[in-house]
């Protein structure tokens, strides 16, 4: 069993490390606004979370069958794995939590980005239709406007 979790840590970490690379190339696309790149990227992403979520479910089988209660920690296992075996776990443990605080960190300057974005064209949108301050037309200073304000784009040249 301890073999099993051992192969298990392992494939998560080679995912994580392809979680790491997929969003640098998140970051990248965003900041090109590459709309086809980060469609690709954003697929990808999807697969390899499909997959991680799949070897956690295994991870926690593994746990639960070596503590005998499915909802035992990693560290609440240690203590039944020979000390070889608890060393390399360990290890793999330490390496999965650096890499996850990695994936973190790159995940939240991408939330960024997208947030900036998306202010952006909010703004962009907003100034683009809302109501001219002057009236297009000629017309007297005093006299109150009888149509509805236009946006920018039903303005007629």
């Amino acid at each position: 069993m301890g073999q099993q979790l051992l192969t298990v840590l392992s494939d998560m970490i080679k995912l994580h490390e392809k979680l790491i690379v997929i969003s640098e190339r998140k970051h990248g696309a965003l900041v090109e606004r590459d709309m086809e790149g980060l469609t690709e990227v954003m697929n990808n992403e999807k697969e390899l979370l499909q997959k991680l979520r799949m070897l956690e479910e295994k991870r926690q089988e593994l746990t639960g069958e070596l503590a005998g209660d499915t909802q035992q920690t990693l560290k609440g296992v240690l203590v039944t794995l020979s000390p070889p075996v608890r060393r390399m776990v360990e290890n793999r443990a330490f390496e999965l939590k650096k890499q996850a605080e990695t994936l973190r960190g790159l995940n939240e300057q991408n939330e960024e980005l997208l947030k900036d974005a998306m202010a952006f064209i909010h703004h962009m949108i907003g100034h683009l239709t809302s109501a001219p301050d002057q009236s297009i037309t000629y017309g007297r200073p005093n006299q109150k406007r009888t149509e509805a304000p236009r946006g920018y784009f039903d303005t007629k040249a």
